[in-house]
């Protein structure tokens, strides 16, 4: 699951919003979110300063995917634990990614080699695979 999170118009999270992987967090504004298990289903849940924080959020090293389809830098980022993406058309044309397959990766952010925490955006700009990222 990749959810696209662009910030202009990203829907608010809601305490009890459906959210995928178990353990990640987000901050929105001044409230601190975890995604939790809650029963057979994962969902935000705001934390408060009287909440135990279990262990040290997960953490991934930012790889390299300009160049890379689309879809197979998706699926490299969602291995190493990082779900949380916004996708953009290089060309600043408004097109959106359907086929994610269709389109390679022209620049990220943030840069490969970052160590980060999954609850990073990271921001993949891409063009259709017969245009060039120039």
């Amino acid at each position: 699951m990749i959810l696209n999170l662009t910030p202009s118009f990203a829907a608010a999270i809601k305490d009890g919003d459906p959210c995928a992987p178990a353990g990640a967090t987000f901050k929105q504004g001044t409230t601190n979110f975890e995604c939790t298990k809650y029963g057979t289903k994962t969902v935000w849940r705001k934390k408060t300063a009287a909440s135990p924080t279990s262990t040290a959020e997960a953490t991934f090293v930012m790889p390299k995917v300009v160049g890379m389809n689309l879809q197979l830098a998706q699926d490299l980022l969602q291995s190493k634990g990082s779900y949380l993406m916004d996708q953009q058309d290089f060309k600043k044309l408004g097109r959106f990614q359907i086929i994610d397959s269709n389109w390679k990766v022209c620049s990220q952010s943030p840069a490969a080699g970052k160590k980060l925490p999954i609850s990073t955006i990271v921001t993949l700009a891409s063009v259709k695979l017969s245009e060039s990222c120039r």
